[in-house]
């Protein structure tokens, strides 16, 4: 029984495999095409923009490198990537937990309002008033506060993971007489580290590749970000495409880098953030 059993599964192991493989091969068509872009000859390119590479410039990535500046604007990306990061996370999980743990009066309230948030705009406007107003436009705090904004999806997020932890923990600690600072960074975010951890990286993708902000908010070369300089690949007449596809991937290898660390928390975080919310 149990081998006609597992007989009969074999046709959907190989639908699911295959319908796997089709997706993976979707996602990966784009990095590979932008990739045999970034290592073609201009001539090449302009001879057979979709056909495979016959030059493999890999000069193409110090050129790129040297024309778009990143050694200027790299550590100002940095920096904003990982101060904005870890404020959104630490603000984020400060408000998620007592409204998961409802010690907040209308708790469900709340949490609705911040799953409201989800479907609102940014309110580009009003920020850029407030910014000009208080002094702060074109410097790296104007732009760090704008881009710390409490996400409402890192709320909504937090709040279904954090309901899966026990209460208990709570009782306990306050019976220890761990105070609400030290219980939160030495018990509920360790034991959220999933959660913290594919929040963190979904929140640091849209920091470094962060453009449009950039744009408006930064107009002084020492600040820019380095996604600024990708626009020294864009003309009036015509654009770089092989430079512009070598400093794309120069701009997304620390993400790519920083995925790969972290990928085994962030299906273990999804689940139980979406599972349990």
């Amino acid at each position: 029984m149990k081998k006609k059993g597992s007989l009969t599964n074999i046709p959907f192991q190989v639908f699911s495999y295959i319908l796997v493989l089709i997706f993976l091969l979707i996602y990966l068509f784009p990095l590979f095409f932008s990739f045999n872009t970034s290592i073609k000859t201009a001539q090449d390119y302009v001879t057979n923009p979709a056909g495979l590479t016959r030059s493999w410039a890999f000069s193409n990535y110090i050129v790129a490198w040297q024309r778009a500046s990143f050694d200027k604007y790299i550590l100002n990306s940095v920096l904003y990537t990982v101060v904005c990061t870890v404020a959104s996370l630490v603000l984020s999980m400060f408000i998620a937990f007592p409204i998961a743990r409802k010690y907040v009066p209308f708790s469900n309230f709340w949490y609705y309002l911040f799953l409201c948030g989800l479907f609102l705009p940014s309110g580009a406007i009003p920020l850029f008033q407030i910014i000009l107003n208080i002094g702060l436009y074109n410097t790296k705090i104007g732009y760090m506060l704008i881009m710390t904004g409490v996400n409402a999806t890192s709320v909504f997020f937090f709040t279904g993971y954090l309901r899966s932890l026990p209460r208990d923990l709570d009782e306990a600690a306050s019976i220890d007489g761990c105070g609400y600072m030290r219980y939160m960074f030495t018990c509920v975010m360790p034991l959220a580290k999933p959660a913290v951890v594919s929040m963190g990286l979904l929140t640091m993708i849209g920091i470094w590749n962060d453009i449009v902000s950039s744009t408006i908010y930064l107009t002084s070369e020492s600040n820019y970000t380095i996604t600024r300089g990708l626009f020294v690949f864009t003309g009036q007449y015509q654009n770089d495409w092989t430079l512009m596809a070598a400093a794309l991937f120069i701009v997304a290898a620390p993400l790519i880098i920083a995925y790969l660390f972290g990928q085994r928390y962030i299906v273990d975080g999804i689940m139980a953030g979406g599972v349990k919310g």
